[in-house]
């Protein structure tokens, strides 16, 4: 075990509970069961997002990057911690708290947006048509000559 490792380690203790896995020739570091860092070649990385990226890059720190199977440099959402801030507790017990509700909102499950299903296309039935009837002449009425009585 690193010096480093064991100095980190002992530095966390401030935040609570910590605890450290082996992972990927490095560590992984846990509170509970969720990582919110990583220590790899004697730096300690926190997890970063949306809000507490900016105070990262105001250290001018950078994420950690490694080399992907085709060559591309593939970054991570981990940042280096400054030297700074591992040696205050405030300080520290403030980034991990960041850290940590960072990787809570990378792990609760995204909202997939839902696409309404059309609902099943009613059948149909399609009345054929009939033949058209024939149509019967009217029997034509033969006109016949009234005959007019004359009224007496």
């Amino acid at each position: 075990m690193s010096s480093f490792l064991e100095y980190a380690q002992d530095r966390l203790k401030v935040c609570g509970p910590i605890t450290v896995k082996s992972m990927f020739g490095g560590y992984g570091v846990y509170s509970g069961n969720r990582i919110f860092g990583m220590i790899i070649n004697d730096l300690l990385y926190f997890k970063v997002g949306p809000g507490n990226q900016a105070e990262y890059e105001a250290a001018s720190m950078s994420p950690f990057t490694y080399e992907g199977k085709n060559g591309k440099p593939i970054r991570m959402s981990y940042w280096q911690v400054p030297e700074e801030i591992l040696e205050d507790d405030e300080d520290l017990r403030y980034w991990f708290r960041k850290a940590m509700a960072e990787a809570a909102k990378a792990a609760s499950p995204k909202k997939k947006v839902s696409v309404k299903k059309s609902a099943p296309k009613k059948k149909t039935v399609v009345k054929k048509k009939l033949p058209a009837k024939k149509k019967t002449a009217a029997k034509k009425k033969i006109a016949t000559k009234k005959k007019s009585v004359k009224k007496r």
